[in-house]
């Protein structure tokens, strides 16, 4: 694989990743008796947040590391 094609499976990796973790902490938020984007504290904004940064930092780059099989 090309040293692009490597990064662009590292940057897809990261989005997907960082995307999931992020709106699986924002639906958590978002469960409850009052629910609505009103009732989101800016701790659970926080949280969300540091989830995609924690998903996208970490995916990218074992995705970026780990190199793909030879073609057979």
């Amino acid at each position: 694989m090309t040293n692009s094609g490597q990064y662009l499976k590292a940057i897809w990796a990261a989005f997907a990743s960082g995307a999931i973790a992020f709106l699986s902490a924002l639906l958590t938020a978002l469960q409850g008796e009052h629910t609505g984007w009103d009732t989101i504290t800016p701790g659970q904004w926080c949280t969300a947040l540091l989830a995609f940064f924690i998903g996208a930092l970490g995916a990218g780059g074992v995705a970026f590391r780990v190199p793909n099989r030879p073609a057979p």
